[in-house]
């Protein structure tokens, strides 16, 4: 049975201690600049167990567990209700995302909110004294509460702009099985929006790994769409567009054009001529060309997009790699208060020049719903595209590349460190996309010598994607107290192509290795990396613990890792990420009252059926943001 102790008790409990399984210090206050702590051994204690009314998965299909790893937080000030709260919710499992001294997860039976914040948890009887006629009861029947979900990493605005492209991805997330099916979607929109000639034409998330080419398509295929009509497509990672002949003259891209650096021009064979195909940094050039939304448009689909988060039970989104005028359009809801969802954005940064110009902004300090939580580096392509940069070869090249190819690098050493000894001096956080492990080993160089020069201590790095990072780098990841954010979800999306194409079987079972992340006491995060697969953080979390592939296959049963600690990586483990660990991602006194109500309590259904979870009701400060309509 899980642990449910009067309110007095758990009030104590809550406001005196809690857990983190992070290696170094207790999660910190929510501002900007982190604050030096003592690393601590991980402590040993009890595997988490599910709810004892529910019946327990069986060996099949619910990994080994082990102990979350703990560190105290220090005490906070009581908030003992004086008046009654606003609402009350009961009836189901109130998982808190703590433990107790024994390691197992609090589960309470009630908990009361006012004022957007939580004034008490406990059991249903000594919560109910606090409440008076005014108070709205919230009967669970048998659902469970929990924190609403923090995303690791994402892209609110590429979410939003994509709303408006034409989606090309293959089933099960569109119907694109063929570079013909490519072309008849692109004629379709063309006709449903009576574009005229010179008008933009644009898909995302086509995947040559799922085409029945197998191959990337061309200036020619898209050539055959039309010739009236600039057209650029994206690839499903991002890291790769394509566009077709009239959006060459456009771009002033032909046979003279140099690769920019960090990226490559694709050329047709034996010649110098564009195929159409960008890469790498190579995608900027046509980022830069395409028409921007006005205010009011962009700030209309952005607002459409936090509320596609909210649906999926986000209460907490990150707009990563986010342009200036998507910052500003971000800027301009927050001041209206008009968010939908809290938001910490991470303008992208990709020479000094861009760190530079960011000096004297304000960081770390949440102004009505949007913080400016950090920047963003981009070290290398994606593993989907094989543009990740691998310290071993990929198992089979792509098109057009020589055996032996294992991607480049996007930016140069020398300069990723310049803007990480900026990013110390102004207090940032810094966040890195690495894909590859030859990315992840230039991100940890540059962060060794410059914590040895500038002798800080937790800065609390992030390094996205992390798919293929080693044990080694992980060892290195616990001294810099980084935490590695993984995308989970890719693993049910590409596993099969990374095992049997891109890397082998023994390099794709060892994809995202949370379980070794645990091995160290490892704090680490789930991110959706939207917009390339949906938000949907019950897929991440399914994709966490069980690892299987889109045909139903394990990938690195070794690797999985149980579900509360999954759960973590979408709730306190976010909130510590971005140094919201005191307000955010638990349920306790004097937290923030975001919450989630799911159909069913995810820490006792069997794993099979965890991506199946449902999010009914979602809460920002305590008021609905999205509720779902009953199931016929």
């Amino acid at each position: 049975m899980h642990r449910l102790v009067p309110i007095t008790a758990i009030t104590v409990a809550l406001l005196s201690c809690s857990y983190s399984y992070h290696s170094g210090s207790a999660p910190q206050p929510s501002h900007g600049r982190p604050t030096a702590g003592k690393p601590a051994r991980p402590s040993k204690g009890k595997p988490a167990r599910p709810a004892s009314a529910a019946k327990q998965p069986t060996a099949s299909t619910s990994p080994a567990t082990r102990p979350p790893t703990r560190s105290p937080r220090p005490p906070t000030r009581p908030a003992e209700p004086t008046t009654a709260p606003d609402r009350v919710f009961y009836g189901g499992p109130v998982i808190t995302m703590r433990v107790d001294s024994a390691g197992n997860p609090i589960v309470a039976e009630a908990l009361a909110i006012r004022d957007g914040e939580i004034v008490a948890v406990g059991e249903k009887a000594d919560i109910f004294k606090l409440a008076d006629g005014s108070t709205e009861k919230i009967d669970l029947a048998g659902k469970a509460l929990l924190p609403g979900f923090i995303d690791g990493h994402g892209h609110l605005g590429v979410v939003a702009q994509r709303s408006e492209q034409v989606q090309l991805a293959p089933p099960p997330l569109g119907t694109v099985r063929s570079i013909a099916d490519m072309r008849q979607a692109l004629r379709a929109d063309i006709k449903r929006r009576k574009l005229a000639g010179g008008q933009w034409v644009v898909g995302w998330n086509y995947d040559d790994s799922r085409l029945r080419e197998a191959r990337q398509p061309t200036r020619d295929d898209l050539d055959e769409v039309s010739m009236m009509h600039p057209i650029a497509v994206y690839h499903s990672s991002g890291a790769v567009a394509v566009v077709n002949t009239p959006a060459l003259r456009l771009l002033g891209i032909d046979a003279d054009t140099p690769d920019p650096a960090g990226g490559q021009i694709g050329r047709q064979p034996r010649s110098r001529e564009p195929s159409g195909v960008l890469a790498d940094s190579a995608v900027f050039l046509l980022e830069r060309a395409l028409p921007r939304p006005s205010d009011d448009e962009l700030a209309t689909r952005l607002v459409q997009a936090e509320r596609q988060y909210a649906r999926r039970g986000f209460t907490t989104v990150q707009d990563g790699a986010v342009d200036a005028d998507q910052l500003e359009a971000l800027r301009r809801l927050a001041r209206a208060n008009k968010h939908e969802v809290d938001v910490v954005a991470y303008p992208v940064v990709a020479s000094m020049a861009d760190a530079e110009r960011l000096v004297g902004q304000r960081f770390g300090a949440w102004e009505r719903g949007l913080k400016l939580g950090g920047i963003e580096l981009v070290l290398d392509g994606g593993l989907q595209s094989r543009s990740a940069w691998l310290d071993v070869p990929y198992t089979t090249p792509p098109a057009g590349k020589p055996r032996g190819w294992r991607g480049v690098a996007r930016m140069a050493a020398t300069e990723v460190e310049q803007i990480l000894e900026l990013a110390v001096d102004q207090g940032w956080q810094v966040l890195a996309h690495a894909d590859g492990d030859a990315a992840a080993d230039q991100y940890l160089d540059a962060w060794e010598r410059v914590i040895e020069r500038r002798r800080v201590d937790d800065r609390r790095p992030v390094l996205l994607r992390a798919q293929t990072v080693r044990e080694d780098q992980l060892d290195r990841m616990r001294e810099l107290k980084m935490v590695p954010s993984f995308a989970s979800a890719h693993l049910y999306y590409w596993g099969d192509w990374y095992r049997d194409t891109a890397l082998g079987p023994a390099r794709a079972a060892r994809l995202d290795p949370a379980q070794s992340a645990l091995a160290r006491g490892l704090l680490f995060t789930l991110q959706t990396d939207a917009p390339a697969i949906p938000a949907d953080p019950m897929l991440l979390l399914a994709s966490a613990v069980n690892r299987t592939t889109r045909s139903d296959k394990v990938l690195g049963q070794a690797q999985r890792i149980p579900v509360f600690d999954g759960l973590r990586g979408l709730t306190s483990s976010g909130a510590h990420q971005v140094f919201d660990g005191e307000r955010k991602g638990e349920l306790a006194v004097g937290r923030v009252a975001d919450l989630v109500i799911l159909d069913r309590n995810p820490l006792s259904v069997r794993t099979g059926d965890l991506a199946a979870l449902r999010p009914l009701t979602t809460y920002r400060r305590g008021a609905p943001v999205y509720q779902a309509r009953p199931p016929r």
